[in-house]
């Protein structure tokens, strides 16, 4: 059920010479994107199950643990649909029509809120996955001195959602500001309607907003009419918001079609560094929204082989986020075996899909969903991968970042930082993926874009080599593309 490869991803593939030429970049990035997500696979469940079982242990597990699984298997995820039947389920539903590869086949999704700085701070977290690579996905929302609230990143405005905000609204007063601080299908899909959802605030977007293959207005890409463009120089015009939150705006990073802009937003009154997709911190346990939303996806990923038994336990659950976390950030990280590589070929593609749906599935991991799909295996290195990318919650680029968008134009990035770790002096970053804040000043800021740096300011930090492989022949093959430009040389 459901998508997210990180939304740079579809920006560079965006990127192309000719809408022919763009729209075969984005298909093939969307089926290998797809494909590969197969091909990762994440920290492991301690289930004491051999790879190569002989014939007599197999049907004797088998029957076995067959029984005992499905039956507790079928109970919680029977328990969950109860949970989910009627009002509950109604509450989530969000719109007829499916959002791209940003939303679910059940157009339904949990919203968890949770207090960042109590009475200052919330954060309103969602789910955005493909093949039950759920990540959360959020908003951020934040108390006006004078009185109000301040909308960053919204989500998709769900019944859940709105009340769960009404009632901090109650306490805090109505939304006076909302702003979409990047152009991110995955937060520029829903901030129209979210917009709408509060009329009476006003609406400031990033100043590159773009569509393709045609570059439309911004009403014919389903924002308000009274949309505001919110200026790239915070001294140029700034809104009467800016001052409590006073901005940068790093971008826009352009290609020849679209491009990379973000906003990032300081709270004086807290000290707090709002960023959407630039930085994010990793956390060791699955977010509460995840289990909120459809624990079937930390099942599904908690296997290392197809065959192997799932069970609904705190255990599982933290082996399949730790392996999401993995698919979600590497697509295809070294401890990741696909059965059937996809070689760029017919065959190739057909040989991947029937070794895609291996017989051995167990019924209880058929009854997860998708059919039985499982495609790849995991090696054991999944949990030293895994520790490697959260590298203790530091602040992360994520590495499709680092590898295909960022790296493109690097004394700019390289400056807006400075900039950034100059001008604010937070105690605390609130990315809108992953953990929803982590304890860091300008300094763990700076650290995290040391992949641009010849002289980097920590020797904590580099991604593998072995990990980044999948993403950077993926890169070489969107700039033999002409979909982007090649890396410029680190500064």
């Amino acid at each position: 059920e459901e998508p997210p490869f990180h939304a740079s991803l579809v920006h560079a593939c965006n990127r192309s010479r000719s809408p022919t030429r763009g729209a075969f970049a984005c298909w093939k990035a969307l089926m290998l994107a797809i494909a590969c997500a197969g091909a990762l696979r994440m920290p492991v469940m301690k289930f004491e199950v051999s790879s190569q079982p002989s014939p007599q242990q197999s049907m004797l597990r088998r029957g076995l643990l067959t029984s005992a699984a499905a039956a507790s298997s079928v109970t919680a995820f029977a328990a969950n649909a109860a949970s989910l039947s009627g009002h509950a389920a109604r509450l989530r539903r969000w719109g007829p029509v499916l959002g791209g590869p940003f939303d679910f086949p059940s157009a339904s999704r949990a919203t968890v809120r949770r207090d960042v700085v109590p009475g200052r701070i919330w954060s309103f977290e969602q789910v955005q996955g493909v093949i039950y690579v759920h990540v959360p996905v959020r908003m951020t929302v934040v108390k006006l001195n004078e009185g109000g609230l301040f909308v960053y990143a919204p989500v998709a405005p769900t019944a859940e959602c709105l009340q769960l905000l009404a009632e901090v609204e109650a306490e805090a007063g109505p939304v006076r500001h909302i702003l979409l601080p990047s152009l991110a299908l995955e937060h520029k899909y829903f901030a129209g309607a979210f917009a709408r959802s509060r009329p009476s605030a006003k609406f400031w977007v990033a100043s590159y907003q773009y569509s393709f293959p045609l570059n439309l207005p911004l009403w014919a890409q389903g924002f308000p009419a009274d949309t505001r463009v919110l200026p790239d120089d915070y001294l140029d015009a700034p809104p009467n918001w800016a001052k409590q939150l006073p901005y940068r705006t790093l971008g826009p990073l352009t290609e020849k079609v679209g491009g990379y802009q973000e906003v990032v937003v300081f709270d004086t009154a807290t000290k707090s560094l709002l960023v959407t997709d630039l930085v994010v911190s990793i956390p060791d346990e699955p977010p509460a929204v995840l289990r909120a939303n459809d624990e079937r996806a930390l099942l599904y990923h908690s296997r290392d082989f197809p065959a192997d038994q799932v069970q609904l336990t705190d255990e599982a659950c933290s082996i399949g986020w730790r392996k999401i976390c993995l698919f979600a950030l590497y697509f295809q990280s070294s401890p990741l075996a696909v059965a059937s590589p996809p070689d760029g070929t017919l065959s190739g593609a057909v040989r991947f899909f029937r070794a895609a749906f291996p017989p051995e599935v167990t019924p209880t991991a058929r009854a997860l969903g998708w059919n039985g799909f499982f495609a790849w295996s995991w090696r054991p290195a999944w949990r030293d991968a895994f520790e490697t990318l959260r590298n203790s919650g530091r602040p992360l680029v994520p590495p499709i970042l680092q590898v295909a968008v960022l790296n493109r134009e690097p004394q700019i990035v390289i400056d807006f930082v400075h900039r950034v770790a100059d001008d604010f002096a937070f105690v605390r970053i609130c990315p809108c993926h992953f953990a929803p804040e982590v304890s860091a000043g300008p300094r763990e800021w700076s650290e995290a874009f040391d992949f641009l740096r010849k002289a980097p300011l920590s020797t904590k930090g580099a991604l593998p080599d072995a990990d980044l492989a999948f993403l950077r022949e993926f890169e070489q093959g969107l700039v033999k593309l002409g979909s982007i430009r090649s890396a410029a040389p680190k500064v």
